[in-house]
């Protein structure tokens, strides 16, 4: 279930910012639209799809994941075949909400979920390990787009893109995922070695409602829309920072595989931190890589400091995403778990749609767009300072 969900993260790339940046450049050119005109579109048309995520989430939980994410993956390859035939930036907005809604939130979400559905003891580990997988094959993604683009141009690269979805996304959903344990007449993982992890075995499932009125839940959160306005930002243009030191733009693509390995190392770390005693933590200190990766966006300029950087981003990425993976089934049980990921993924989604905007408007008021990843260092300094005082919320058993 881990390998097979991994595999459905990875494929949601087209629908990620580090999908759709490669394709920036192009729909600049072949629509005759400004960066900040496209940063808008792409800000309404994810706008929009927050707006549905948490009554996806709910809807997951009804129907299954297996029914789900087979449902999903033939509409998200019908969004991607919409954007190889776009004309104008009202197409390009109804585009962008397509594959930001599918892609980025309900797929990624049938991902979580099913994993979740068949851990208990080792749920952390597990998350991180998906997580690593997912980003660290999702950061070939725009490499493969890229050449694709090359190859036959940017419409028909969508289009290629929708095939293979509609290819893979679907058979596994059918064939390989199984909604819950149990119905193989199968039990979650458990651990009598006596090694200290935080069990979430015991965690009582509760409902959407009484976890948004947790402290914890509202730190996630806080974590979670500041990694995902700024992450979106930097990916979004990654183009435009490393072009400002003079990376054109198949460069800049390539440098998000290092990006990989930074993200199976924040992926698994926190993942594996995740079960133990230092998970109260886990919190401020992921919001801080949040902040060391924005500020070294803003002053890198040697390939060394270059390659820091991009490390750092798959390090802050892969970080918060096992850290939600992880400690929402952790606090809150499984029963609920769609729904509360769901409005989770909806707020996450809603910090991504303001990224590439909040990043190109920055870029006309402080000069550079590097100047602006500087300049937003301190959100996430924020957050990781109101973070540190709420340790206390994450232990076990306390919301």
């Amino acid at each position: 279930m881990v390998g097979l969900a991994s595999v459905i993260g990875i494929l949601t790339g087209p629908g990620q910012s580090i999908g759709v940046s490669v394709f920036r450049e192009h729909l600049s050119s072949g629509l005759g639209l400004s960066d900040s005109a496209i940063a808008s579109a792409y800000l309404v048309g994810t706008l929009i799809a927050s707006g549905l995520q948490p009554k996806l989430g709910a809807w997951v939980d009804r129907v299954g994941i297996r029914r789900a994410t087979a449902t999903l993956g033939v509409i998200f390859a019908v969004a991607l075949a919409h954007m190889s035939m776009l004309h104008g930036v009202v197409w390009l907005t109804i585009g962008f909400f397509g594959i930001r809604f599918l892609g980025q939130g309900a797929l990624s979400l049938t991902s979580n979920v099913a994993v979740a559905h068949w851990f208990n003891l080792r749920r952390g580990f597990a998350m991180g390990v998906k997580t690593s997988v997912t980003f660290g094959g999702m950061s070939v993604v725009p490499v493969l787009l890229a050449l694709a683009i090359e190859a036959w141009g940017w419409r028909h690269a969508w289009l290629a893109a929708a095939i293979v979805i509609l290819l893979t996304v679907v058979p596994i959903a059918l064939f390989g995922f199984i909604n819950r344990p149990d119905d193989l007449g199968q039990m979650t993982d458990g651990d009598n070695s006596g090694t200290q992890v935080f069990s979430s075995g015991n965690a009582t499932s509760v409902p959407r409602s009484e976890a948004m009125r947790t402290g914890s839940f509202w730190i996630l959160a806080a974590v979670t829309v500041s990694s995902s306005l700024l992450g979106t930002g930097l990916i979004f243009h990654q183009s435009n920072i490393l072009g400002e030191i003079g990376y054109s733009n198949s460069e800049a693509a390539a440098m998000f595989l290092p990006t990989a390995v930074g993200t199976i190392v924040g992926g698994l770390s926190v993942g594996w931190l995740a079960d133990r005693v230092i998970r109260p933590w886990l919190p401020a200190c992921s919001s801080a890589l949040v902040a060391m990766t924005t500020f070294l966006g803003g002053s890198t300029i040697s390939f060394k400091a270059v390659l820091c950087y991009v490390l750092m981003l798959g390090l802050s990425m892969g970080a918060v995403s096992a850290l939600n993976a992880s400690l929402l089934p952790a606090l809150f049980g499984v029963g609920y778990l769609g729904s509360i990921t769901g409005f989770l993924g909806f707020l996450s989604v809603l910090g991504s749609s303001i990224g590439a905007l909040a990043f190109s408007l920055g870029s006309e008021v402080f000069g550079d767009y590097r100047s602006t990843s500087t300049a937003f260092t301190f959100a996430p300094l924020v957050v990781a300072a109101i973070a540190v005082p709420y340790r206390r919320h994450f232990l076990l058993g306390s919301r």
